[in-house]
């Protein structure tokens, strides 16, 4: 177990500051295996907890459950009451324990890990439509014009739409809602946390 955290932290390194690292490997071992985290459950002192989480959900590691409208990270409010919860999406904790077992990240592993628990047959077209869109986002975000253009490209046999609400559900991407209501275009975000493993490598190269 010590080894483990002393994993995430070493890798969280390459992304954070020293004390955000410590703080979020504190955050991530004490809660990645519940589905939901109270604000009360998180124990950081009180003069740092809220900044925390604001960190924590600016990365996409923590999700708040209450909202304005709908399920879009961008419509989440963060709550700090004491009965306020949370989640991580199950995409960040299989990235978390990826790091735990081999002590840095991998979009490919937390992917084919996540995927695979809810797709029962091969996931690598799935993988490859995900990494190719993320290649071309545009700080995160892509329309689904571009999505749907590399997966005519793949010899899926699903429907976009359908592969779309599974990426959602596993919190890899989420709907940006005012930008599609701005631009008339649908347009979702990617979790940061599915790059880390390129800053990793850029990181540990320098």
């Amino acid at each position: 177990m010590v080894m483990r955290k002393k994993n995430l932290f070493k890798a969280l390194l390459n992304f954070f500051s020293k004390s955000d690292a410590f703080l979020l490997a504190e955050l991530l071992e004490k809660n990645l295996h519940k589905e939901t985290i109270r604000f009360d459950e998180i124990e950081i002192k009180e003069s740092q907890k809220k900044d925390l989480i604001l960190l924590a959900f600016e990365e996409r590691i923590l999700i708040p459950v209450k909202s304005r409208s709908g399920p879009a990270w961008e419509d989440k409010i963060l709550d700090f009451r004491n009965d306020g919860h949370y989640f991580i999406p199950p995409v960040v904790k299989a990235m978390v324990n990826t790091i735990y077992d081999t002590g840095k990240p991998c979009c490919d592993d937390a992917l084919r890990k996540t995927l695979g628990d809810v797709i029962h047959e091969d996931v690598g077209d799935l993988i490859k439509l995900l990494q190719t869109t993320m290649k071309h986002a545009d700080n995160y975000m892509f329309e689904t014009g571009l999505l749907d253009i590399f997966f005519k490209e793949l010899t899926v046999d699903s429907d976009l739409h359908d592969i779309i609400d599974i990426f959602v559900i596993l919190g890899v991407i989420s709907p940006c809602p005012q930008r599609s209501l701005m631009t008339g275009l649908s347009w979702y975000e990617i979790n940061s946390t599915l790059y880390w493993d390129k800053t990793f490598i850029e990181a540990i190269s320098k």
